[in-house]
């Protein structure tokens, strides 16, 4: 902390105007590289500004609450959490800014911030921690004291994707970000981008999401490797779909509810009609699809209908029991699955007769599906054919040195 306030001392000054040519010169960079950004940002801070951030909303970059002190909210009281919360949305909505989600100050929260978090109307969360493997030699024991402090969990364990749960979407946060590579790894130079760049591989490989984690104030430090990083999204094909958490949180809700309608053709054959957002994209592999289609990836081609027949024997959709956990059900459609319920696995490839299911087997049962043989048509998890997504996103925890030392005050 010392270290870092330091680094502070030298980077901001007595008004916010250190922050705002960082600022401008983030959203001149992720403008150059086609890309927006989401920046939590601690309303106290906020308030006391004037007119340093609602600029930057026309820039596509969206801000979120970042709590309404900077103070860890697991040490807070519900009561405390909803009262902290509903100023903020007036402090956001009266500065004339958009206020769709939150994160955690030290991303650290508990049951009743998430429950504040829905009973004050906000669209998602983005303060669960997800660590990806990829410190190698460099890892500390600093870092691994960060993470226990965070709670994070693994991405071997859990998937790096948004999840619906009790109205609320939750969007992890991927690190190490750069405040573990530079404080924590102590990694400087071209060696900032090679965790980033195994992320994007990674979460590209799997389908998933990286949230690229960037605090405004060390945008010139971290610069070459947040532009070696999306420069190397940009390259990937199936796309990388980048976009902000508020878009981000909103296709996943719509996505999830798309319909999916099948009814019986002629002969031996199923018609599938998808009615869902702009962008939504149909899948198949190992089947034919009578209607046009282009390569995607591995074994899965992309329908270019929303209206198409296909073989219904054997079923190219996933059977699910009736007597599997509720939450199975859920989280298949939120990936883009198409499910049938069905007594017996009969006609089905992928028969799925789960009576327990949580959070802790997503990663085994996507391992499952993808690695299975067989017909299967899904939705995909992202827009326009997308592979996978990413958002720039790093947290504002004050606007100026005053803003700095008040957060020692709890102000």
């Amino acid at each position: 902390m010392l270290r870092r306030a330091g680094v502070i001392g030298r980077r901001y000054g007595l008004t916010a105007g250190g922050m705002d040519r960082m600022l401008a010169h983030f959203a001149r960079l992720l403008a150059e590289l086609k890309c927006g950004a989401t920046f939590p940002i601690t309303t106290a801070a906020l308030a006391r500004s004037k007119k340093v951030i609602e600029k930057y909303q026309s820039e596509n970059i969206e801000f979120a609450v970042h709590g309404y002190y900077h103070v860890d909210h697991r040490q807070l009281s519900l009561e405390r959490q909803l009262a902290d919360l509903s100023r903020a949305r007036e402090v956001f909505e009266g500065r004339g800014l958009s206020c769709g989600g939150f994160r955690s100050p030290y991303l650290r929260w508990n049951e009743d911030t998430l429950r504040a978090i829905g009973q004050t109307g906000l669209l998602y969360d983005s303060s669960q921690v997800i660590a990806w493997d990829v410190a190698g030699e460099s890892e500390t024991k600093s870092y691994q004291q960060v993470l226990e402090f965070y709670q994070a969990i693994s991405a071997r364990v859990y998937p790096a994707l948004p999840r619906w749960d009790n109205g609320l979407v939750r969007i992890p946060y991927c690190v190490p970000d750069d405040e573990a590579l530079i404080d924590r790894l102590q990694l400087g130079g071209t060696g900032l981008s090679k965790p980033w760049l195994a992320i994007l591989a990674e979460t590209h490989r799997l389908g998933e999401l990286f949230t690229l984690g960037l605090h405004p104030e060390r945008i010139y430090l971290c610069e070459p490797a947040l532009v070696e990083t999306l420069r190397a999204a940009h390259e990937l094909s199936p796309g990388v779909w980048m976009a902000r958490l508020d878009r981000i949180a909103r296709w996943w809700l719509e996505r999830t509810e798309a319909t999916v309608t099948i009814s019986a053709g002629e002969g031996e054959t199923a018609r599938v009609s998808v009615k869902g957002p702009e962008g939504v994209t149909i899948l198949a592999r190992e089947v034919e699809v009578r209607a046009p289609t282009k390569k995607w990836a591995g074994a899965y081609r992309q329908v270019e209908a929303t209206n198409f027949s296909l073989p219904a024997v054997p079923r190219p959709f996933i059977g699910l029991s009736p007597s599997s956990a509720p939450y199975l059900s859920s989280f298949l459609r939120q990936q883009g699955y198409i499910i049938e319920l069905a007594k017996e696995a009969g006609g089905y490839r992928l028969y799925l007769d789960r009576p327990s299911f949580g959070y802790e087997d997503e990663r085994s049962l996507l391992d499952q599906i993808e690695n299975s043989e067989g017909p299967l048509v899904r939705l995909g998890r992202w827009p326009h054919g997308a592979g996978s997504a990413l958002c720039v996103t790093g947290d504002i925890d004050a606007l100026t040195l005053w803003d700095y030392g008040l957060r020692f005050l709890g102000h």
